[in-house]
């Protein structure tokens, strides 16, 4: 089966679909073409009306797409991300209108438009009453990462770091507090911290004071997809969802920062659930009796199993793909 893996060019997204794609590989053959397709708001509009319209792009951008591969080469269209999810349809039509060809399009997270048209929908179960009528729907929880049962080395911890989100305060002098308490309560482990592109440059420098007092703090740029499977403990903001889920797809103890919910909604109860369920332990702060706060880490049930969504999601779509050959 050959796939066309569009890319919307956000880490979070790519890595889901790559973690997925993957996993397929590992029961199905397949080979797989990528193309970027980082796009406006301007052009998603038009990738929209001209969907909307039926209109067949001879012209369009798709055509160009396509036309660098054989028609015959594309079995599938894959993605994830709202900007490229219409133009999955629009390659799906392209091939039929102009080829007579019938291709799948799957769309990895929850499509805002024209749900219906999926071939399936890979969504995570929080979106689970948004997707209640629609066929083909497969759900997993929370994030999709590469699964890992490397033991974790002892001397190794690694620090995630988000930013200004829609869902938690991110407040950088109270998260600068959290992080000096853990390297003081682990002073023999090497700290890796690594920084999204939502963190704030207010973050950043304040940092590189924390490295001036804390030789044990490295801050990294690169190599997280390895670092994450050999630290032993895991320290995680509570607005990066991914980098929490990968956290959990692999050996070592996973925490998660304190963190103010601006508003409840489906991100913050997931956080919520996993926390009540002890599925990841917490950074609490205590205010005592003379109005002092105290911080305490509040652990992870020690007999948690690895997360292994992507492997269940990959078995169910791989049975279903079957069945349409």
């Amino acid at each position: 089966m050959n796939i066309l893996w569009i890319k919307d060019g956000k880490k979070g997204h790519e890595k889901q679909v790559q973690a997925l794609l993957e996993e397929l590989s590992k029961t199905i053959d397949i080979k797989i073409y990528q193309e970027d397709y980082h796009i406006s708001s301007l052009k998603r509009f038009f990738d929209i009306f001209h969907h909307s319209t039926s209109y067949v792009f001879k012209k369009y951008d798709s055509c160009k797409i396509i036309k660098s591969y054989n028609q015959n080469d594309i079995n599938l269209v894959i993605g994830a991300g709202s900007n490229i999810h219409t133009r999955l349809l629009l390659l799906k039509k392209f091939l039929k209108d102009i080829y007579n060809k019938d291709i799948i399009a799957i769309s990895v997270l929850t499509p805002s438009l024209f749900k219906n048209e999926f071939n399936f929908i890979c969504a995570p179960n929080h979106d689970e009453i948004k997707l209640s009528n629609i066929k083909n729907t497969i759900f997993f929880e929370g994030s999709l990462a590469k699964v890992s049962i490397q033991e974790p080395d002892d001397s190794i911890g690694l620090i995630g770091l988000g930013g200004i989100n829609n869902h938690f305060i991110f407040n950088e002098d109270d998260l600068i507090k959290q992080i000096e308490y853990i390297l003081s309560l682990y002073p023999n482990k090497d700290w890796y911290l690594f920084s999204s592109r939502r963190t704030s440059d207010l973050m950043i420098d304040k940092i590189k004071t924390v490295t001036d007092s804390f030789s044990n703090l490295i801050v990294a740029h690169e190599n997280f997809d390895e670092i994450i499977k050999h630290a032993s403990i895991k320290f995680i903001t509570q607005d990066s969802m991914n980098m929490v889920y990968e956290s959990l797809s692999t050996k070592g103890q996973t925490f998660v920062f304190n963190m103010k919910y601006k508003n409840e909604n489906k991100i913050t109860k997931q956080i919520k659930k996993l926390i009540e369920n002890k599925q990841i332990g917490y950074i609490e702060n205590i205010v005592m009796s003379d109005g002092l706060k105290k911080i305490k880490i509040q652990p992870q049930n020690p007999h948690y199993e690895v997360f292994a969504e992507v492997e269940k999601l990959s078995f169910q779509l791989a049975g279903k793909l079957k069945t349409l050959k």
